[in-house]
Parts: structure tokens; C-alpha cells; sequence
């Protein structure tokens, strides 16, 4: 608790960071594969984006602070390779069920852990792992 007092900061959000060469296609991906909302903030003198956000709310929630940041940040660069982003869900069977039906293969089943969780992932359009916990 001393270390806690002592520092004077308290982490309130974090978000996931992920590269991507294509923006628009990645936010795309995300739109008609998850259900997702994007915006675009920041784009270079050809058009091509810099810096953007995915959502799984409408972005106003967040804009407004009415619930925490639960995106993730875009960000031009060489996609990374594996897991990119743990994200905590209620109602993974639904996911599941949402993400097959727009007819997307690269998925997992759902797996039950040995910590009692469920998880399944999700490589994206730029071959990076998202993967659900429940």
C-alpha cells in the first residue's frame, strides 16, 4: 500500500495498440467481421491512416466518459505477429456465434481453462491473434 501512496497515480484506461499498413481495410475487418464502430483521426497527406480507433460501442460513449475505453488504438505500422490484444467479454458463445455467421474461418473453438475461464481467438484480416476471455 506504501508503494501506492507514494506513487500518486492511479491507471483509469488502457487500450491495446495495433499496426496496421491499411487502415481503411483493417477498420473494415473490424466493422463486418466483429460489429465494431471506427473512426479515422489522423490520415497522411495521401489519404492513408495514421492513427484511428475501433470501438464496440458506439465511440460517443467513450468521447462522452460514459463507460471506460474498451478499444483499440490504430496506429500506422507493420502489423505484429501473434497476440495483440486480450479482451474481456460477456457473452463469448455469442461472439462466436456472431463472428461464423459473417462467415469468417480464422477462429478458434471456445476453449474452458483451467482457470475456470472460456476463451477463444481471432486472427484478423492482418493476421494478428485478438483473443476473448469470458
Amino acid at each position: 500500500m506504501k508503494k501506492f501512496e507514494t506513487r500518486g497515480y492511479v491507471v483509469r484506461e488502457t487500450g491495446p495498440v495495433y499496426y496496421t499498413k491499411d487502415m481503411d481495410r483493417t477498420i473494415q475487418w473490424f466493422e463486418s467481421v466483429l460489429g465494431w464502430y471506427s473512426e479515422v483521426d489522423e490520415r497522411n497527406a495521401s489519404g492513408f491512416g495514421l492513427y484511428g480507433c475501433v470501438y464496440d460501442t458506439p465511440p460517443v460513449f467513450e468521447n462522452l466518459h460514459l463507460a471506460p475505453f474498451t478499444g483499440i488504438h490504430l496506429f500506422y505500422g507493420e502489423p505484429k505477429q501473434g497476440m495483440v490484444a486480450f479482451l474481456k467479454v460477456s457473452g463469448i458463445e455469442k461472439l462466436h456465434e456472431y463472428v461464423k455467421l459473417t462467415g469468417w474461418k480464422e477462429m478458434t473453438e471456445i476453449k474452458l481453462e483451467p482457470w475456470g475461464g472460456k476463451t477463444c481467438s481471432i486472427e484478423t484480416v492482418d493476421g494478428c491473434e485478438l483473443r476473448f476471455f469470458e
